[in-house]
Formats: structure tokens, sequence, C-alpha cells
């Protein structure tokens, strides 16, 4: 009778623990999803439109008005066309051209982007854009949550939502209206829908992988790095897991005709995106535009007799892809090399080592922790084999070919790893907590400080993290001259703290968009870091000497900015505004700054052929830094234009002079103002 009231007791506890326990992953999951949700809409609203954010507006704007795809060919529509949907149901005021006239300029897109942006209230326009572009992100964090639970359990599918939901990178590039995200979120589903496949092959699964990679196409061009090592995952698991006596040849050619099929349904897919039309302008009747002319506009010279600037031009022959589409493919040729900045040291293209730093340095502490317990599950645990090549041979193959590109201007160009990490370490720390009930507590501590490290210390300005591994968020600007650290995203920031410190007489040396910058604050604009002036209107010449309050964010420091701001530098900021705007006070001699802004004033009349207005600045630049290459180079390239031959040799010879002397890092119109000098010598 004892032993069987015992019983009916302990039945009872159990039932009554399981009744309160039975909420716990619901009400957690949920906590989960709406803290990444909140994230996500708290840096839509609290941050400012990011320096690529209103080109992709207006090309997605002009996508859906008339089908224009001759503007910003260097990204497949979808995305864009997403984010903008919101938009059309407005009355917008247009850009200067009739749409779908002609193919748009980078520099017109540019130009009129943040000229659409600032005319329909940048707000207005951005927040909504912004909000439709985190609809990836959210769907990411779904599928992650989703097939984790399916694949290895309810446990692991809560620690990967809890790591994503709090990675930083993923919330700050989760609703920029870029194509990062975009390509993350379809990278994972391929790789998912072709597990699917894989384990149960039917129509049903396959139809879902050609969509998959559609989908995965039509984000970004750097997609096509992923088919070879899709195409190797249905093979190898045609070799690894084969459950019948299907002879390997037999099996080779079925699984390299689905593969095939789903390629064939996404390029359908793909093609959808365009409007199955081939010419990227509407009113076309033949190429707008050819890969080496555009490549030649776009890059640097060496790149148009490149191999693969030759591969790119006989796949447009082919017709394979739409016309715009094969020209984002040449967009990435004709800019695949671009100056890096990192750890005070610039080099004139990328590195190996960027990616594995920026990974190290931009990624979350718990991230980092808990990744080697996710390979070392893949090696000891022969069960899940199967599951753990999928997922982590696309992202180690992607990132292997990240080391060799020329492109190092950012963590969210590894993106697409995030996710597949994420999930591998989620299922590690379940598995090591299993057998280690201590690492339990200690993973439970973990996520606890991942969590309140991401929204205590980092929101809302997630572009700029860095691990505490490094001095966190705060040292950034000590490793980084480029997007890890400035996006354009503190303009929101600066104008805060002017009204906080009425401030209205003040200078300002942005990362951005000038035109929107102007918009947000009363400062007058110091040459900054982006471009030379991508405007259609000249800023105000800068004067050598300058008072009061100066404004510098931290990508006008050396070496990425040179010598100029070294006078303002020299003295102690009197504030800090984020993490990568620096507030000074007092009177500066910077004549080198003076003559930039000539610089920027000159080639912006270059461009209108406003030959006298560009001489005078020029002028006006080179009497500021005789010693400086840059100015003698503009003034060699007015002279070019206007027939003086002669005298813009001379300035060759003096730009190579000064280089020798004083070597300073040329961006991409002064190195094609270089070449086109260098061209004039040699003829």
């Amino acid at each position: 009778m004892r032993a069987g009231n015992a019983t009916e007791t302990a039945k009872s506890s159990s039932g009554s623990n399981s009744g309160k326990t039975k909420y716990v992953f619901p009400i957690l999951s949920f906590i989960l999803f709406f803290a990444f949700a909140f994230q996500l809409w708290y840096f839509a609203v609290r941050t400012s439109a990011t320096v690529d954010e209103p080109a992709h507006i207006l090309a997605g704007h002009r996508h859906w008005q008339c089908g224009d795809f001759g503007i910003n060919p260097e990204h497949p529509p979808m995305l864009k066309m997403l984010a903008t949907a919101p938009l059309e149901f407005r009355t917008l005021n247009e850009p200067p051209w009739e749409c779908g006239s002609r193919v748009t300029s980078k520099t017109d897109l540019f130009v009129h982007g943040t000229k659409f942006v600032v005319q329909n209230g940048v707000d207005s326009v951005v927040i909504p854009a912004r909000y439709a572009s985190a609809l990836f992100a959210v769907a990411l964090a779904i599928l992650v949550f989703a097939s984790v639970w399916k694949m290895f359990g309810r446990a692991e599918s809560l620690a990967a939502l809890a790591l994503l939901a709090f990675e930083p990178n993923l919330v700050a590039n989760g609703v920029l209206v870029t194509t990062d995200m975009t390509l993350t979120a379809t990278a994972f589903a391929a790789v998912i829908a072709l597990y699917g496949f894989c384990r149960n092959p039917n129509w049903r699964r396959f139809l879902l992988g050609g969509l998959a990679f559609g989908l995965l196409l039509a984000a970004k061009h750097s997609a096509v790095i992923f088919l070879p090592v899709l195409f190797a995952l249905l093979i190898a698991d045609a070799f690894i897991f084969r459950r019948n006596k299907t002879s390997l040849a037999k099996l080779v050619l079925k699984q390299t005709a689905a593969f095939a099929g789903m390629f064939l349904v996404g390029l359908v897919i793909l093609w959808a995106f365009y409007g199955f039309r081939y010419y990227s302008i509407p009113t076309a009747t033949a190429p707008t535009v050819s890969v080496s002319d555009y490549i030649a506009a776009n890059g640097r010279p060496e790149a148009v007799d490149s191999l693969s600037a030759k591969i790119v031009a006989s796949l447009n022959q082919t017709r394979i892809f739409p016309e715009s589409y094969t020209l984002g493919l040449a967009d990435i040729v004709a800019t695949g090399n671009r100056n890096m900045y990192l750890f005070d040291r610039a080099y004139p293209t990328g590195r190996w080592f960027y990616f594995p730093v920026s990974f190290l340095v931009k990624t979350s502490v718990a991230l980092i922790l808990l990744l080697p317990l996710g390979f070392a599950f893949a090696f000891f645990n022969s069960e899940k084999r199967r599951e753990m090549m999928f997922l982590l041979a696309p992202p180690l193959f992607f990132f292997a070919v990240a080391l060799t590109s020329g492109i190092n201007i950012g963590a969210r160009h590894i993106l697409p790893v995030y996710p597949f990490f994420i999930v591998a370490a989620a299922v590690g720390a379940v598995w090591v907590s299993r057998k280690n009930h201590v690492f339990r507590y200690f993973l439970i501590a973990l996520l606890l400080f991942h969590a309140v490290t991401t929204v205590a210390r980092t929101a809302p300005d997630y572009v700029p993290f860095a691990n505490d591994f490094w001095g966190g968020s705060d040292n950034t600007y000590k490793i980084y001259r480029d997007p890890n650290l400035d996006f354009g995203q503190n303009n929101k920031f600066v104008k805060e703290y002017l009204e906080r410190e009425n401030i209205t007489d003040c200078w300002f040396a942005p990362h951005g968009n000038f035109e929107l910058v102007a918009d947000t604050q009363p400062c007058r604009l110091l040459p900054g870091s982006f471009g030379l002036n991508i405007s259609d209107q000249p800023n105000e010449a800068v004067p050598p000497v300058v008072e009061g309050t100066v404004l510098l964010t931290a990508m006008v420091f050396p070496p990425r900015g040179g010598q100029e701001y070294v006078p303002i530098m020299q003295t102690e900021p009197v504030a800090r505004i984020g993490r990568g705007i620096f507030v000074y006070r007092g009177r500066f001699e910077i004549p080198l700054v003076a003559a930039l802004s000539r610089i920027e004033r000159a080639y912006l009349f270059i461009r209108q052929n406003r030959f006298e207005e560009a001489l005078t600045d020029a002028v006006q630049a080179v009497e500021h830094a005789p010693d400086d290459a840059r100015p003698h180079l503009v003034l060699g390239l007015v002279l070019l234009r206007t027939g003086q031959k002669d005298a813009a040799a001379r300035e060759l010879e003096k730009a190579n002079e000064a280089l020798k002397a004083n070597p300073v890092m040329l961006r991409n119109p002064e190195t094609r103002t270089l070449q086109e000098l260098k061209r004039l010598k040699d003829n």
C-alpha cells in the first residue's frame, strides 16, 4: 500500500513539474523572437541612412516604376524591389530623367539616390524600406529555429535562436537596404532545402530546392560562390550516405541531373525578377553597354584585360543571364580590388587575413567560444555527421573564397557564414551540456552575458561592434577605417549631440553622402572619406584656417585620411559621439584640407564640363598644398581636358615627384586620372 502511494505521489509530482515546465520552451522562444525583432526595429529608427541605402532605394523604385534594370545593375533587383514596395503607394519626387531612358551611371545613382531620399523625406522613405528589408532577417530566424529543431532537437533550436537574436552583425545588417542579409538568408535556405531533398528526394522537395536556388541567385551576385559547394554536397551525400545498391555512376548521374534541374528552375525564377527581359532598358533593342566598357568606366584600368573580365564577356554572349545581371558580374570584376585599412596600416588591395581578423573582432564572445564545440561535435558524433556536413561545408568554402577577395571593406561580406556557425555552435554547446551538467550553467551564463552585452552595451549602434577580447566597441576605430566602423549611420547621433550642446556653428568631416549629411545637421562640411564629392552641387571651399567646433569621423584619421587632419587630431577631443565621431574645439591650420576641398570641387566641375571653374579650384589646390601629388593630378586632368597637353604632362611629372617624396593612397578617381595622364605621356 505504501509502495502504491509512493508511486502515485511520484506520478503526481512528475505531472505537476511537467505542467509547470511545458510552457518554458514556447515562452523563451517568443521572448527571443521578440528581442530580435525589437532590436531590428530599434536600429531601423535610431540610425541614419547608410552610404549605400539611398542608391538601392532609388533603384528599387525605378525597377517598379518602369522595369528599369539599367540602374544599379551591380545588385539583383529582389531586395531592392521588396524594400521599396511600401513606397509605391505614394506620389514621389522623381529624378530629372525619364524612367528607363538610359543606363544610369554610378555617380548619377549616388547623387540622385541621395536627392530622392532627401526630397521625399529621409525617415519617411528609409524606415519603411528598412522594415520591408527586415523580412529576410525575420525569415532567417524562423528558418534557423525550425530547421535546427527538426534536425537536432528543441534545446538546440533554442540555443541557436539565443545566439542569433543577439549577434550584432545580424542585427546591424538585418534591416539595412543592402543585399548582405538577403544573401545570408537565401544561402541558408538553399542548403536546408538541398539537405531535405537528399534525405527524402521527391518532386515537392525538388521544386522547393529550385525555388531556393532562384532566390539565392536573385539575392546577390556573389551567390554564385555557393553553387559549386551545393553541387559538391549533392555528390558527397550520394557517395557517403547512399542506402541502396545503385551503382555510383548512376547515382552521380542522378544527382547531377537533380542539381541541373534545380538550377534551371532557379534560373527561371531569376529571369522572372527581370521581367523575363534580356535588355536592361525596357525600350532597348540592342545591348546597352558592353562588358568591357562597363568595367573600364567603373573599375581600375588593369581590370579590363583580366581573365575574369574575358570570362564575363563570354558569358554575356551566351545570354544565359539577363544583361543587367551580367553587368553585375562585370561590376565584381571592376571593383574587385579596393584599398584596405587594418590596424593603422593601408594596403593598396585586399589581404587574405582581413576576414579572419574581422571574424575574430566583430563576432560575439559567445559565438567565438562555442563554435569550437560545434566542430568537435561534427568530428565525434557520427549519428549527425550528415547534418554537420551540410551545415559546415558551405560556410567554410565561402570563407575560404573570401580569403582571396580584393574587396576588404567590412565583415558584412562574410555575413552568410554566421547562421551556419551559429547552428554548429548551438548544437555543440547543447551536446557538451548533456555530458556535463556543470557546463550547462556556464552555457546559460554565457548566453545571458551575450544578450546583456548586445542590448545594454551595443544598441542602437550595432555597426561598429567589436567584442570584449579586443576592448569592445569603443576600440573599433583603432582597428578599422572602413564600414566596420562607420557606414554613415551616425548622422542622427551627431544631430542629437549638437542640439543638446546648442551648437550651430561647426565643421564636420563625415563618412557618407554629403547632401544627406547636410540635411541632418547644421555644420559646414569638410572633405570626408567617401568618394570625391558625390554630388551635383559644389560644397563650400574650406579655408586654410578654421575655428570653433570641429567634428571628425575616425574614417578620416590616418592611414585612410592621410595627414590632412593631423593638426586637429594633435589636440585632445572634448567629446565623442557614438563610437567613431570625435569632437574638437580650437583654432586649426589645415591647408591640406583646404586643398582637398578644392580638389573635390574641381572633379565635380570636370564631370560637368565647367573647365574654367575646375581650373580655378585646381590652381588654388596646388597653392594650398604644392608638395602633395593630388592637386597636381587634378590640375593635370583639367589641362588635358582643355587641350593643354604639354602643361598637363608637366603636372604629371610634379605629381610623380610628389608621390616619390610623400606617398599617399590614391582613390579610384585619382588612380584613373594618373593612368590617363600616363597614357598622354606614353603617346
